[in-house]
């Protein structure tokens, strides 16, 4: 699981080529570049200052409005405007209050993003697929991680992520369906606050 989360902060460390940004594979490039730039000028300093740089480029990127209703599935429908609202913004704040402390482990990662995107759904989504070695990776060993975007209004968004195959929201998929089961759409809105409750910004 801690491997999916810390995948979509990967494009907060990750050093690759830049491309055009107007187009998937130049994006996940470009915005990596950019973040890269951002922690080597700090020195590889996690201060509030560099994490709030990096998250303000990188979040209006990810559709965690789309993320949630992917991860929530069927039950999404059943759930009214309001308590839609608070599920993404919970499960944003979940996300991104958890993860981005740990993306200066990731600022000497190596990734190999692959220059040919799968676009499916009439080119309105696309598939771009990445090899990452990570640091401290004793066997040196690849880890393939895809990044799923969608193409809107506002340009090219990520909403999902998959780790060797394992899909983000595919994850959270199970884990959501047992707690609306047991206590409905409500509950589940409690579960993430407490959990955000938990897990303070340093």
């Amino acid at each position: 699981m801690k491997k999916l989360l810390t995948s979509l902060m990967l494009l907060l460390g990750l050093a690759a080529p830049a491309l055009a940004a107007d187009e998937p594979v130049g994006l996940v490039q470009d915005t990596s570049q950019k973040a890269l730039d951002i922690l080597k000028k700090e020195n590889g300093k996690n201060t509030r200052q560099v994490r709030e740089q990096v998250e303000s480029m990188v979040i209006p990127l990810i559709d965690f409005t789309r993320m949630t209703a992917l991860a929530v599935g069927k039950d999404w429908r059943a759930a009214n405007p309001a308590q839609q609202e608070q599920l993404a913004t919970q499960f944003k704040t979940l996300l991104v209050r958890t993860y981005s402390s740990t993306m200066v482990r990731f600022k000497t990662a190596q990734i190999d993003v692959k220059p040919n995107a799968q676009f499916n759904n009439g080119g309105r989504e696309a598939v771009v697929k990445s090899e990452v070695t990570l640091p401290g990776n004793a066997d040196k060993k690849n880890v393939s991680i895809d990044y799923t975007l969608y193409k809107g209004n506002q340009g090219w968004k990520i909403f999902n992520v998959s780790v060797e195959g394992a899909s983000l929201v595919t994850v959270y998929r199970t884990q959501f369906g047992e707690e609306i089961r047991k206590n409905g759409i409500d509950g589940l809105i409690k579960q993430l606050k407490d959990k955000n409750e938990g897990v303070k910004p340093a």
